[in-house]
């Protein structure tokens, strides 16, 4: 979650670049670079929480990423289009985050209420109340 809060800062502080029209021709739907993005952070964090050698963990990551693509029926070409179209028109890459971190929230409270641990923060409460 760290890193993902990185970036996010990142993102803002970029505020500054041009923004694009043109969308790529075969630019991947948001709902589906929401969910793969969401998999790609999930699978990032657990790598990081269980491989201690760097160069492990980003073969790892590499091997992981790959699955998803597949998994999403996308190429590495697709999502690299995709994700710098995003780069270029920071507003849109703002609300596609919005829903990224929204999503990985209701990941970690399902993922807390199936191992029994309490909710900790006001928004997970609120999402357990629903």
């Amino acid at each position: 979650m760290k890193r993902l809060f990185c970036i996010l800062f990142c993102f803002s502080m970029l505020g500054c670049q041009s923004q694009s029209d043109q969308k790529p021709k075969d630019i991947i739907p948001e709902d589906k670079m929401v969910r793969i993005l969401a998999d790609i952070h999930t699978a990032e964090a657990m790598i990081e929480s269980n491989v201690i050698y760097p160069d492990t963990a980003l073969m790892t990551f590499n091997q992981e990423q790959e699955k998803i693509f597949t998994r999403y029926n996308v190429t590495q070409s697709q999502f690299e289009d995709t994700y710098d179209y995003y780069l270029d028109n920071l507003k849109d890459m703002d609300e596609l985050y919005e829903i990224i971190v929204d999503t990985l929230s209701m990941r970690e409270t399902k993922a807390k209420a199936g191992t029994g641990q309490e909710a900790t923060t006001e928004q997970e409460q609120q999402l357990q109340a629903q």
